[in-house]
């Protein structure tokens, strides 16, 4: 049995013990004049009225001074069950996530491995001559920038969580900036499968890491690769919006389907179960987006439900209003 199941179904039965004392206790009260008269009569002692109304009143007293310390102290009962109960729950969803993570990483890191030692073995025995070894060398190079990529969003979720995120914040031109990121990502092997169109004014001007928005467009582009159809078609938006500069990164694909759009933006996250998942990840993407947007000074959101179907991610970040 899982540990922490073990802890639960042990707390639970302690709860279960306080409980039934607590309803003897109750019981008892209730009924202490009874057997206070109950076991004075089997004795012989008889007591004048006086005196019996009398017992029966100081037990009425003790009864009610015991229902309201009692009911104190079930309260104080029922709130540190809820925060115990609903401590282990998220140790359960840990421990959960921790299993789905370690199978989702030991599958990226197997696949790119593996595909890439076949395609150098075959060059390595001479099976592959010509267009078939170029073809061959550039597989095996999408494998490994695959690989790469994997390693480094882990390793940039390990400083994350232990230094924060590295960012470097200053004025720039949003709409050049995008420009130049898209025109490099779209000839990347991992997300030239995406149409993307941009829809921009002819400048907008925002305070932002240029390092930290190419990271975020590179995860946002390859989740519309992988979740948006055999066809993804994704539409980038640059607008101006207060004192923030909003960026929007949505696809035509089925959205969300049912997950909690609170909770796609927490590390190791994903919409199903990674034991049967066929989709290349980790659920590291949208995690990384979102402490980036929120170390650059602004935020990440999600939306579903778009207009014409889809899902999107909204990117604010602080207007340059020097530059606007």
């Amino acid at each position: 049995m899982d540990p922490t199941r073990r802890k639960l179904y042990s707390y639970i039965a302690v709860v279960a013990v306080y409980v039934l004392v607590f309803g003897w206790w109750m019981f008892f009260f209730a009924h202490q004049s009874e057997f206070l008269l109950r076991r004075l009569a089997n004795q012989g002692t008889e007591l004048a009225p006086e005196v019996e109304q009398a017992l029966r009143s100081a037990t009425d007293d003790s009864m009610r001074m015991f229902i309201f310390e009692g009911a104190f102290l079930g309260l104080l009962l029922l709130a540190s069950i809820a925060l115990v109960v609903r401590s282990l729950q998220r140790e359960l969803a840990m421990h959960r996530q921790q299993r789905n993570f370690l199978s989702a990483v030991t599958h990226e890191l197997k696949s790119p491995i593996a595909s890439a030692k076949l395609y150098v073995e075959s060059l390595q025995l001479g099976r592959a001559e010509g267009e078939k070894r170029e073809r061959y060398l550039k597989h095996a190079h999408q494998d490994l920038n695959r690989l790469q990529h994997m390693v480094e969003s882990l390793l940039q979720t390990a400083r994350m969580t232990t230094t924060g995120p590295d960012v470097v914040v200053k004025p720039l031109d949003l709409v050049a900036q995008t420009r130049e990121i898209v025109d490099e990502l779209t000839r990347d092997p991992q997300t030239t499968a995406a149409k993307v169109e941009l829809v921009a004014p002819a400048a907008l001007h925002a305070r932002a890491d240029a390092s930290a928005l190419r990271t975020i467009y590179r995860n946002l582009l390859s989740n519309a690769v992988k979740y948006a159809g055999p066809e993804p078609r994704v539409r980038i938006e640059l607008a101006r919006s207060g004192a923030q500069a909003r960026i929007l990164v949505r696809d035509w694909g089925p959205g969300l389907n049912g997950a909690d759009p609170r909770r796609i933006f927490e590390a190791f996250v994903r919409g199903g179960d990674e034991n049967v998942r066929t989709r290349p990840g980790v659920g590291l993407g949208l995690f990384l987006v979102s402490e980036l947007a929120r170390a650059q000074g602004g935020d990440a959101r999600a939306l579903d439900k778009l207009d014409g179907g889809g899902f999107g991610v909204e990117i604010t970040l602080p207007a340059n209003t020097e530059g606007s």
